[in-house]
């Protein structure tokens, strides 16, 4: 098996959050204002299941430890949240400035989000809120895709308005570029695994080695526009779970060289 579909979807869906222990995929409809969750792996028909109503929903990311599920919502309201695995308890985490992309140090117990605009930020919150740090301050465009490598205490994020992927450790030194994709405002959503990075770019998704000037390789092609990338390990097993302006695939075509 290479790709095969696993559910379809009419909203605009920008991301994709996994619940490793209940093996739930979130998915956050900007159109309807809410989030759904499905149970994957599912042999049987996808059903949607509505956890929490909300305000245009972008981006999301779970937490499998403590159970809770964050998002940020688009403007107007520029504002994280957070809730429990079911949607219960929604509490506002913080207002921010045009948040975007946002991901977590479970282990530090931090929030790394990024900003929709050009001169943006990239930013870490405290898991209450209380403490905002600014890590890279007017140097990023329209960052869609964030992520952290805890092991090595670095941030990776996307950004759409210049085509670049980049890296810095916590404290928003060595900054690097990655890959330069060349595909401006067409860059969204990232993930990361041991040594690889897949990202989203145009309608494809490729992937890279952690190490700066390595050359990129597809895994997936779409005719559509691509949001979201999620790799999770499961059972033995590792995916690439792909949004797509239509569709979500699932594909392990990541694994070819």
């Amino acid at each position: 098996m290479v790709s095969r579909v696993i559910a379809n979807q009419t909203d605009y869906v920008y991301s994709l959050a996994y619940d490793y222990r209940d093996s739930y995929l979130y998915v956050p409809r900007h159109s309807h204002s809410d989030i759904v969750r499905f149970q994957y792996p599912n042999n049987q028909t996808v059903m949607f299941e509505r956890v929490v109503q909300t305000n245009a929903p972008i981006a999301i990311t779970f937490d499998s430890t403590n159970r809770h599920l964050y998002w940020t919502e688009d403007g107007p309201y520029e504002t994280i949240f957070r809730c429990d695995a079911d949607g219960s308890n929604k509490t506002l985490i913080r207002s921010a400035n045009n948040p975007s992309a946002l991901t977590l140090d479970i282990v530090n117990r931090w929030i790394y989000f990024g900003e929709q605009r050009f001169n943006g930020q990239i930013n870490r919150l405290t898991f209450d809120g209380k403490e905002l740090t600014v890590i890279i301050n007017n140097r990023t465009t329209n960052v869609f895709g964030i992520a952290v490598d805890v092991p090595r205490s670095r941030i990776y994020w996307m950004e759409c308005g210049s085509g670049d992927l980049k890296s810095a450790y916590y404290n928003g030194s060595d900054i690097n570029t990655v890959v330069k994709t060349n595909q401006i405002g067409r860059n969204w959503g990232i993930a990361i695994s041991d040594d690889l990075i897949f990202y989203a770019s145009g309608n494809q998704i490729l992937k890279i080695n952690k190490s700066s000037g390595q050359n990129a390789t597809v895994v997936h092609s779409d005719t559509n526009q691509i949001y979201g990338v999620v790799f999770l390990k499961q059972e033995g097993k590792c995916y690439c779970l792909v949004l797509s302006t239509l569709q979500i695939y699932e594909n392990d075509n990541y694994l070819k060289e």
